[in-house]
């Protein structure tokens, strides 16, 4: 060997030694939930991809993908992975084509994901229609991106998915060197909300967690392990954080990145938990998160940088995508709205300003309850505000398209296997109405403002200095247009008809056990005959045609909106914010005046009354007891 060959040998190696001293980068982007929002998030006419600083809309999966292009191209030479935390469907009329066109699913491969995990709203439309998503995609495009849920057991009918590989336990993907190791979750509380994910179960978080890291690291010698989850995070009062996601962080050892889901939470930094960073990217296609890390020559995993980049339209929207989603729009006016008098662009009613979901901000609430009910032709109409799932906004021109609308309530399937909710109407005494809405007024306080209750036909006042289940002192019956006429809380002969939809008018079967026997509820036909099951209380939008025709909750919506008065002339419907849709109609106090305390109570007042009475008069006679036997020894 010659002089100069000894030289740069020993240049050669010690350069090997300072690539390996500095460690080898990669990037992970990221999202989350994206639920079927294709155009983002504001009027959905107003949003322009192919242009920019002219919409106020945030999100947007044409931007989306432009914004990922771009940060590909600038990474360019270090491994990248596109990754997405669950939640894709479910939302707004895109995701009636999710079982025959899987729209969702072939974007994000037209995007380059990865991988993604399941959400517990990739079940709305139960197992089954989880898998025939899953063949529509398969059939659309030579390869899907990767599935990964670890925690799932689907049922016989649908085992192949998992067999034939298509569902995956785990994967490694193998980028520049690195071999990535990807599981993911479902959590416990995505679990408890995906009624419809029945019989497929969901095996437990932390032991399923913990035996897939140490398959991915021991036996198939990953590099770097990515838990994909949709279990959420919530932030505490103090700013600290909590949640399914941070305890994964907190007690599996070997995971060193979580990409998270479920809980909707923009974080613009990574929750560090034991050295694992626990991400989120808010949700709806409106953020794109970047985490820079490098994985060091001890085999440790270091956070370089994070970005949590908003899409707005400072970005232009990527073409082809753009061309993608208009085709998906043809499809629904084709075959979802075939028959109605509505399509997806039509402008159907203008807001004078946004109206939110906010639990203080009543107008829009009241709006969609109004409209429960007059679809049902009920006395009375109830939802809850997790149930309501977007808010409208007003944009430039307040100018609500039928898209928009489907958005407020596009949740769930019927009995006839269609998107949507149906509404469902049963007879209750007064009685029964004032012990249902003790119950909804008292569960928000427990369980957080997404139960708050959400009235039509009815204002009630509640007293929160009253034992639970016993607080509402007075309801009237019906608005500020016809007259309030005052119930008669101990009446049990007269019925008065309540509607909801489907999911919401279930409880009413099972609120004897919820309440541990202190309500009971027995929906009754107009006649006053008990009503054995939901189905027997559908409301059929189409009487007259044979069998029942589904009355679903977002279509009682499209033609409440529509109905309202074109107050301005110009061809479409106005909200007007007068006092009956802007007043509250549940009232709350906190009052000790004797006719606040005692005005309607019933026995749980009374015995709640006599129990403190007997506990103060013990104490009293101990305290005399006890006052005497000091005087006599003193």
């Amino acid at each position: 060997m010659t002089l100069l060959q000894r030289f740069f040998l020993v240049v050669g190696l010690s350069f090997s030694s300072l690539l390996m001293a500095t460690g080898q980068s990669f990037t992970v982007l990221h999202t989350n939930d994206w639920q079927s929002r294709l155009l983002g998030f504001g009027p959905n006419t107003e949003y322009t991809p192919e242009t920019i600083n002219d919409d106020k809309t945030i999100g947007g999966v044409a931007r989306l993908a432009t914004l990922i292009d771009q940060r590909r191209r600038e990474l360019d030479g270090q491994p990248v992975l596109l990754l997405d935390g669950g939640d894709i469907s479910q939302g707004t009329l895109f995701h009636t084509l999710y079982r025959k066109h899987a729209p969702e699913l072939r974007l994000m491969r037209l995007l380059g994901y990865d991988a993604l995990t399941l959400g517990n709203h990739e079940f709305d439309f139960r197992p089954d229609g989880l898998s025939k998503m899953l063949d529509a995609a398969k059939g659309h495009l030579d390869e899907i991106p990767a599935i990964i849920t670890s925690n799932l057991e689907l049922p016989p009918a649908q085992r192949y998915l998992q067999d034939n590989g298509t569902i995956q336990k785990w994967k490694i993907i193998e980028k520049n060197g690195i071999r990535f190791g990807l599981f993911g979750l479902i959590g416990k509380e995505a679990d408890e909300v995906s009624p419809n994910a029945k019989p497929a179960v969901f095996a437990e978080q932390i032991a399923t967690a913990k035996f897939m890291v140490r398959l991915l690291r021991e036996e198939q010698k990953a590099d770097v392990v990515i838990l994909m989850s949709h279990s959420g995070v919530v932030k505490n009062e103090d700013g600290g954080w909590e949640g399914e996601e941070i305890e994964y962080a907190r007690q599996v050892h070997g995971i060193d990145v979580i990409v998270g889901g479920h809980s909707h939470t923009a974080l613009h930094e990574p929750i560090m938990v034991n050295g694992t960073p626990v991400l989120q990217a808010g949700s709806d296609t409106r953020y794109l998160g970047e985490i820079s890390l490098e994985l060091e020559d001890n085999g440790k995993v270091a956070v370089k940088g994070y970005k949590l980049h908003t899409i707005d339209d400072q970005i232009i929207g990527k073409n082809a995508v753009t061309e993608k989603v208009n085709t998906f729009k043809a499809l629904i006016d084709q075959e979802v709205m075939a028959g109605s008098p509505y399509s997806f662009n039509q402008p159907l009613v203008k807001t004078p300003k946004t109206l939110t979901r906010a639990y203080d901000d009543q107008v829009l609430g009241n709006l969609v309850t109004d409209g429960i009910r007059k679809a049902a032709g009920s006395d009375v109409a109830m939802t809850t505000n997790s149930l309501i799932r977007d808010d409208m906004l007003m944009g430039d021109s307040g100018i609500q398209s039928v898209s928009d609308i489907f958005r407020l309530q596009p949740l769930g399937v019927g009995n006839d296997n269609q998107p949507g909710y149906p509404l469902m109407k049963v007879w209750m005494t007064a009685q029964e109405l004032r012990g249902l809405m003790e119950i909804m007024s008292f569960a928000y306080l427990i369980k957080g403002d997404d139960y708050f209750p959400r009235l039509s036909g009815l204002r009630f006042t509640y007293n929160k200095m009253r034992p639970p289940l016993d607080r509402i002192t007075s309801i009237e019956l019906g608005s500020h247009e016809t007259g309030f006429t005052p119930l008669d809380l101990t009446d049990k002969t007269r019925l008065y008809s309540f509607s909801a939809s489907s999911y919401v008018g279930s409880f009413a079967w099972v609120m004897k056990d919820l309440s541990y026997g202190l309500v009971s509820i027995i929906p009754k036909d107009k006649n006053g005959n008990p009503l054995a099951d939901l189905k027997l209380s559908i409301v059929d939008r189409l009487p007259a045609e044979e069998g029942i025709q589904e009355y679903k909750n977002w279509q009682a919506q499209l033609d409440f909106f529509a109905s309202l008065p074109d107050t301005d002339g110009d061809g479409i419907a106005n909200i007007v914010l007068n006092k009956n849709v802007t007043e509250p109609r549940m009232q709350t106090i906190s009052s000790f005046k004797p006719d606040d305390l005692l005005r309607n109570a019933t026995w749980i007042l009374w015995t709640v009354t006599g129990l403190l009475f007997t506990i103060l008069l013990i104490l009293f006679v101990i305290g005399f007891r006890t006052i005497g036997r000091i005087k006599k020894n003193g």
